[in-house]
């Protein structure tokens, strides 16, 4: 079988794709990921095939510029809202019809279309006419996966990064169509992927906005009440090339560890970090009994002259080799850095950045007892006192492992090939 995975230059959003895709190669498939030419030599490092697609994103501009038009600061998460990029919505008093459809104008202008270019759909059009795989599995944001492979007659699945709000969303906004009067029918989302997929001679199905079915990394009580086909499967961390350093196969010299990680797409894609290092490393300072692991580089830390006595800094180390030696982690809430505490069973504190699904899976973990979460700005002392309590109350740690149970009870990746062959023959168009 021929599988072609397809993503965004995004590094964080590949790596999520990686695990399933050597499970693939491992069982004898031919495997390759398609992205824009800017995450080529990302995608080899892995050891897997790369495809290149279209022009390159330069996604780190037009992350930076957006984030410049909406304002960065994590107390106006609400500005995202206002602006229609906020896809994390759950309270049914806010989902009005004007509330979708502003999300799904913007977010198919703005987002959708930009990782999604004419080019970059119609050189992977062409690359399935001419690889013809049996299946296509697409980051929940790059829509080309499914054009392409509604076009030649694929099978194809979206693989989630996080949880389905582009999924949940859609169901809502679906209903919400059907009560409309015809005239007053507008969906952006279907208007832009009708006339994509007509230009290569497919027609609109749904499925092009949700899959011919759903591969999904997060634990079922996670997951959100949508009428989709899921195919679970565990979340397998990956870091990239990595090296564990000599002192962290060493236990701690205060006793307890805490990691403190704000991830790589901040650092990366969106050129600033959203939570205040500054009141991060106050926080933790002077909590003699605490080694603290803070994932910051040299241009994080360029504002500070000393940092505190029980503060390592390190540019890069990877997170699982890390997390399973840390009581607790302090994060931003990716995708990357929340799977890895969940499978290692750590508590976390995530400081909400308001990217994606990071304010879901915040409240989730804080009414499952697994995990805090600050909502907007803290100061020091508030988050100070957070972390003490998820270091000093065992009900975080026995929650955190009832959540790593559940976790690991879904199939790994290598299991779940079989399920996925038996999908590209009942899907495939002929």
């Amino acid at each position: 079988m021929r599988v072609l995975f397809t993503t965004f230059a995004a590094k964080s959003h590949m790596h999520a794709q990686v695990t399933l895709a050597w499970a693939l190669k491992a069982a004898g498939h031919d495997v390759r990921i398609a992205s824009h030419p800017d995450l080529a030599d990302e995608i080899t490092r892995t050891g897997l095939t790369a495809v290149g697609v279209g022009e390159e994103l330069h996604l780190d501009e037009q992350m930076q510029e957006t984030q410049e038009n909406i304002g960065q600061d994590v107390d106006q998460l609400e500005s995202q809202a206002q602006v229609g990029l906020d896809m994390s919505e759950v309270r049914p008093e806010r989902l009005t019809w004007d509330y979708t459809l502003g999300v799904f104008t913007a977010m198919t202008s703005v987002v959708f279309q930009n990782c999604c270019s004419d080019q970059m759909v119609d050189e992977l059009v062409e690359h399935c006419r001419s690889w013809k795989p049996d299946l296509v599995l697409w980051d929940t944001m790059t829509f080309a996966g499914a054009i392409a492979a509604m076009a030649t007659g694929t099978a194809h699945a979206r693989l989630l990064f996080g949880l389905d709000l582009a999924g949940r969303m859609r169901e809502t906004f679906l209903e919400q169509l059907a009560a409309r009067p015809p005239e007053l029918r507008d969906d952006p989302l279907r208007e832009w992927l009708t006339w994509s997929l007509e230009r290569h001679g497919a027609s609109f199905e749904e499925a092009a906005v949700t899959g011919d079915f759903t591969v999904c990394p997060l634990p079922a009580s996670m997951r959100f009440p949508v009428d989709l086909h899921y195919v679970p499967v565990r979340y397998v961390p990956y870091n990239g090339q990595s090296t564990v350093p000599r002192w962290l196969q060493e236990p701690p010299k205060r006793g307890r560890r805490v990691c403190i990680t704000l991830g790589v797409a901040h650092r990366e894609v969106l050129g600033a970090d959203r939570a205040s290092i500054g009141d991060l490393l106050e926080a933790v300072a002077g909590l003699d009994d605490v080694e603290v692991v803070a994932t910051l580089n040299e241009s994080q830390l360029k504002d500070f002259d000393t940092l505190p006595d029980n503060v390592r800094a390190v540019d890069f180390v990877p997170l699982d080799a890390l997390l399973p030696t840390c009581d607790a982690v302090i994060h931003h809430g990716g995708s990357g850095s929340f799977g890895t505490a969940m499978i290692h069973a750590v508590p976390q504190l995530i400081v909400v950045d308001g990217v994606w699904d990071t304010i879901n899976k915040a409240r989730y973990l804080e009414e499952h007892q697994a995990g805090l979460y600050v909502p907007g700005k803290l100061s020091a002392k508030g988050l100070r006192e957070l972390l003490v309590r998820l270091l000093e109350e065992p009900v975080f740690k026995r929650n955190a492992e009832a959540l790593r149970r559940e976790a690991l009870a879904a199939p790994a990746p290598a299991q779940v090939v079989p399920t996925l062959e038996r999908l590209a023959a009942e899907y495939r168009r002929r």
